[in-house]
């Protein structure tokens, strides 16, 4: 799991946003809380609201639209989701359904009193995801699912994935950064 945040982090550090990891992230003493699902808030400080306007599914293209937002990472460390899921649909869904029960995704995506004193003031609960189904019926029956449980949009790893390649240079040292070398 920690490849998979290192690289969310990474991903919205790179594209201009400042990173900071949630309580729920520091603070896994009880068992409810390591249920939860990885988060963390991020803060664009050249963007001034949210755009009301923004689609479900998200680009790299739209982080600039965006002002805050806290990020919960559903991804394949921290849940069932295996390559067998990518044959099917169906099989996406029901990991949706599967993995977001008992208010988990809800409950990661709470924002502390310290984080709002600190400038983020409206903020978008987003959810980055492994995989999102091909066929466009159970991808709008996915998102009506998704938004259903409190959520303003979704990020795909593979579009996280594709932009950060596109940034990294082989021949350029990357300290403190390992994900990029």
């Amino acid at each position: 799991m920690e490849m998979e945040r290192e690289l969310v982090e990474s991903y919205f550090e790179s594209n201009g946003f400042l990173v900071k990891g949630t309580e729920s992230q520091q603070d896994s003493v009880s068992s409810k809380k390591q249920n939860l699902l990885p988060s963390m808030a991020v803060l664009n400080p050249l963007a001034l609201e949210n755009d009301s306007n923004l689609g479900f599914r998200l680009f790299t293209s739209d982080l600039t639209k965006i002002r805050s937002a806290l990020v919960g990472l559903l991804g394949w460390d921290n849940t069932s989701f295996s390559n067998s899921h990518l044959a099917s649909d169906a099989r996406i869904l029901k990991y949706f359904k599967q993995e977001t029960k008992d208010e988990r995704v809800p409950e990661s995506l709470v924002m502390s009193p310290d984080l709002m004193g600190a400038g983020f003031g409206e903020f978008l609960r987003l959810l980055v995801v492994p995989a999102l189904p091909r066929s466009e019926g159970k991808l709008k029956e996915t998102f009506s699912f998704l938004k259903g449980l409190g959520l303003d949009g979704v990020l795909t790893m593979r579009s996280m994935l594709e932009n950060l390649l596109r940034q990294s240079l082989p021949s350029k040292s990357y300290r403190g950064k390992s994900i990029f070398q």
